[in-house]
């Protein structure tokens, strides 16, 4: 199965090795984008993970319930895309 979304095209990404921080940029010249906490934790379960139960395997991992996190993941994510960094959102796209 494919993950939810996936790095866009110009789109360089480094993860710590805690993997706790992300970072995005557009190669060669940036900037730099830094997620971390939730974001982190919505990066890699939509880039690294099967699409199917992406939102709620985010939610258990920030201990919320995905009603409650569902319009602020959204939101973004969508800017992510808007911004070119990702690709694929919504997940059916």
């Amino acid at each position: 199965m494919r993950p939810a979304f996936r790095p866009g095209a110009d789109t360089g990404v480094a993860v710590s090795d805690e993997g706790q921080t992300v970072y995005l940029a557009h190669l060669p010249a940036g900037p730099i984008l830094v997620l971390e906490g939730a974001a982190a934790v919505i990066w890699d379960e939509g880039t690294t993970e099967p699409a199917d139960g992406w939102l709620e395997r985010v939610a258990a991992s920030v201990g919320q319930p995905v009603e409650a996190i569902a319009a602020d993941v959204d939101a973004f994510v969508s800017d992510l895309r808007e911004r070119h960094l990702i690709e694929g959102w919504p997940p059916d796209a």
